[in-house]
């Protein structure tokens, strides 16, 4: 075990040398899951609307600080109606409201087609309604009793008014995923990078093979064996660095619920063993370090889509579905799937598992045969 750890620790260093390497391990994938986030847009429980005041008097005073408590939306104010429009157009805000003097009517502004329009729009309407009934409510107390005990008596009635409460269930609710985007970008992000670099790990393997490495451990006490498994066992520590460092981003920084704890460091471990052996064997099958990279690239790349790293794979037909899932990223993403969006355990993705096993089995036997190959044959 110790030549093993030994030979694991030389490999990891020997990789970390490498610039870029390290760039692709650490900082690309990174980068690219806080421009996926970031593009797409973190969803936020209220909605942020820029709020413009002309003067308004004492009902417009009222909208303003009823809308400013509502929990659906977040008032920005603005001074200037320019400025407001182009936010509005840019997307920073989902809507604008103006306030005028009383008597004159209220400004609603939204983009066209935006999904944040009928929140913008039912909100300022449901708050200009009590700040109206309230209003009409005083106004005919007031021919009976003085207008302040009059607006007191109007304000306790409200409060005593129980709040009608509704139960929603929504069809096909928001999922995690699509509520943080993060929590899609995090998990596809990982899938895709932890198998490219495996892939191109492969480029080493070769340059090891030409150099003679690969003989001359038939010739130690320890074989062919001990360093195969601590070449395996440096690939799968690199995995799993990568790994924790992209899911504690998501969790510490961007938020991200990511379910079980038990079911994602079975899903991560599994996977990371298949990336490993993916590059081991990749490694035992080209020729010179250029091909490597050649191959390991576009296949990364091609599998990772055809595997839902880049888009869901609901989106796509059922033959692409299919295809999809001879690749290990697909049931890899159906896993981070039913852990996020659906609250599954290790017993809800069994089967995902055992299907990612079977490929963890299958490429580790290939590899080792194919680097054995070549420590037998010296080619």
């Amino acid at each position: 075990m110790r030549a093993v750890l030994a030979t694991a620790r030389t490999e990891w260093v020997r990789y970390f040398r490498d610039r870029i390497a390290m760039f692709t391990t650490l900082a690309l994938p990174v980068v690219l899951v806080l421009l996926i986030g970031l593009s797409f847009g973190q969803s936020a429980e209220r909605l942020p609307v820029g709020m413009l005041q002309s003067d308004p008097g004492p009902l417009g005073t009222s909208l303003v600080a009823e809308l400013e408590d509502s929990p659906a939306i977040d008032v920005q104010q603005y001074t200037d109606r320019n400025e407001m429009y182009r936010d509005i157009r840019m997307g920073l805000v989902a809507g604008g409201v103006e306030v005028p003097a009383d008597g004159e009517p209220v400004q609603i502004y939204v983009q066209q087609a935006s999904t944040g329009a009928g929140v913008v729009v039912s909100t300022v309407n449901s708050a200009a309604a009590q700040i109206s009934t309230r209003a009409t409510a005083i106004d005919a107390l007031s021919e009976q009793i003085p207008t302040q005990k009059a607006r007191a008596a109007v304000d306790q009635a409200m409060a005593d008014i129980p709040a009608v409460e509704v139960a929603t269930r929504a069809i096909g609710a928001v999922n995690e995923m699509d509520e943080n985007r993060f929590a899609s970008a995090v998990p596809s992000q990982l899938m895709l990078f932890t198998f490219l670099n495996g892939l191109l790990g492969a480029a080493a393997l070769v340059q090891a093979r030409q150099l003679g490495v690969f003989q001359r451990t038939l010739a130690t006490p320890h074989g062919l064996g001990v360093y195969l498994s601590g070449l395996g066992l440096s690939r799968f520590l690199i995995a799993i660095l990568q790994a924790v460092i992209l899911l504690g981003l998501g969790v510490l920084w961007f938020g991200i619920n990511l379910g079980d704890p038990v079911a994602v460091t079975a899903l991560v471990l599994i996977y990371s063993v298949i990336a490993a052996a993916a590059g081991m064997l990749l490694g035992g099958v080209v020729r010179t370090p250029g091909q490597a990279v050649a191959v390991a690239v576009p296949a990364g790349i091609v599998m990772g889509m055809l595997g839902g790293c880049m888009w869901p794979l609901s989106v796509v037909g059922t033959t692409m579905q299919r295809i999809g899932h001879l690749t290990p990223q697909a049931w890899a993403m159906d896993s981070w799937n039913a852990i996020i969006n659906e609250g599954a355990g290790i017993g809800g993705i069994a089967g995902y598992l055992a299907v990612l096993v079977g490929f963890a089995v299958v490429l580790s036997a290939l590899a080792v045969w194919a680097l054995g190959r070549h420590a037998r044959t010296g080619r």
